[in-house]
């Protein structure tokens, strides 16, 4: 065979995984954001909090609670925070452990703010490392792990448990060896 066949054969064979990965891509975003299109008024409240390419920060929306509903959206950084439906098209937003009633303007800026803050938290995983890890650990199960296992970088003793050294009394020299005087 010839170069230019192998290369016009190395050529369609990329190309083929290429589009196959974009495909497969393409279904997990539509199968991650069906609840977004799905809910009436989760796709606004998404722009409002993010802006209309909110996608591409988000990788999954799942509903947590049936009363009230409640929708964790994970970030691309692997953080999340909850959007609860209150009824009456209205919706809270809790990041971090804080709630904002986002139809308060003042509110809904500091929740803009809040998932600016924990978008900043840790960068996001690059689509190649995720794609070659075959398991992530959450955070708590990481967290979990680290507290059930000693550490052997953390050492026996901290600094504050270990007694205070006294700094050694001035020491008088040893007797030196005078030369005999004869």
């Amino acid at each position: 065979m010839s170069k230019k066949l192998l290369l016009e054969k190395y050529i369609k064979v990329a190309v083929r995984k290429a589009l196959a990965e974009q495909e497969a891509m393409e279904r997990k975003a539509t199968k991650s954001m069906y609840l977004i299109y799905r809910v009436p008024g989760l796709k606004k409240v998404m722009e409002d909090l993010m802006s209309p390419s909110f996608g591409r920060f988000i990788t999954d929306v799942s509903i947590v609670a049936p009363k009230p509903t409640t929708f964790r959206a994970k970030l691309i950084n692997e953080q999340d925070f909850n959007v609860i439906y209150d009824g009456r098209k209205n919706f809270t937003v809790k990041i971090a452990g804080k709630k904002y009633n986002i139809q308060n303007l003042g509110e809904l800026e500091r929740a803009q703010q809040a998932i600016a803050d924990v978008l900043e938290l840790n960068y996001a995983i690059e689509e190649k490392e995720a794609g070659s890890e075959t398991k992530k650990d959450s955070g708590a199960e990481a967290f979990s792990a680290a507290a059930d296992a000693p550490s052997a970088e953390v050492p026996a003793e901290t600094p504050a448990e270990t007694p205070t050294e006294t700094p050694p009394a001035e020491e008088t020299p040893a007797e030196e060896e005078t030369p005999a005087e004869a």
